[in-house]
């Protein structure tokens, strides 16, 4: 999920991709299956989210995030949920339970709780390749009237990690994705470029081979940093610019004891 507002602007991508002439440009279309789609396995993931400015680490959240495959509307499917439990004292909790087709990681549906010591908020979404409407038949959903036409089929932004670990990263491939944030910002196509390769530290303390991938979210300047474990392609860091001079940091933690391993699907 992008952490940034996206401008969409058509003349920001063109010269981002004319910036990028002398790359490999890999133009991807919903539906087509993804071609390291295998390395999307049923497991659990769980991220701890801060800010830095200066000398100042101050948490954000915790943030973990569950794959697995089963039945859906009688056939077989991908489900992915998320979790984030905030730090701050008044105990916020986000939901986000979404379904997908296996291989093609095409959307379907994607539902949001948002819960506070207040209240609930529930907004549904469900996907088709010309638009995404609010789900007329779940209860209490804020957004049921809500109707957005997609120029074209587009995929769940939520997910980009889960997107970029299921692409062919390669240094200097540039992948041209075409994204919407349900009931959030507008659809677009947004570039993510392998911009090199590093060694980071990883989760066990161990240091780690990694592809490095930026995106601009068509605002002409990296906005996002994204390393991708090159063993499995699971996103190991992901540091952010805020509009307010602070960097948000998402890093991978350890598994815990209670996890189930991750396996096939």
């Amino acid at each position: 999920m992008k952490t940034i507002p996206a401008c969409g602007c058509a003349a920001v991508l063109a010269l981002g991709l004319a910036g990028a002439a002398s790359a490999e440009v890999v133009h991807l279309q919903v539906g087509e299956r993804l071609a390291r789609a295998d390395l999307l396995q049923p497991g659990v993931h769980r991220y701890v989210r801060y800010t830095i400015k200066g000398e100042d680490r101050i948490p954000v959240d915790v943030w973990t995030r569950s794959l697995s495959f089963a039945s859906h509307d009688g056939v077989r499917a991908m489900h992915i949920t998320q979790r984030w439990t905030r730090a701050a004292a008044e105990n916020r909790v986000l939901v986000q339970d979404s379904w997908f087709e296996p291989g093609t990681f095409r959307p379907t549906s994607h539902i949001r709780r948002a819960e506070s010591a207040s209240k609930v908020e529930i907004s549904g979404y469900q996907w088709t390749p010309t638009k995404v409407v609010g789900m007329a038949g779940l209860a209490d959903n804020v957004r049921q009237d809500f109707v957005m036409a997609l120029p074209q089929p587009s995929y769940n932004f939520e997910y980009d990690m889960e997107t970029l670990t299921a692409l062919p990263l390669a240094a200097g491939r540039v992948f041209d994705i075409p994204f919407y944030d349900a009931g959030i910002d507008k659809p677009g196509r947004y570039l993510f470029k392998v911009a090199g390769q590093e060694t980071i530290t990883g989760p066990d303390g161990r240091p780690l081979d990694c592809w490095l991938v930026t995106a601009d979210y068509n605002t002409g300047q990296v906005k996002s940093r994204f390393w991708f474990a090159k063993r499995d392609q699971v996103l190991v860091r992901e540091e952010g610019a805020l509009d307010d001079g602070r960097t948000l940091v998402k890093a991978l933690l350890p598994p815990e004891a209670g996890d189930p391993p991750t396996g096939r699907g």
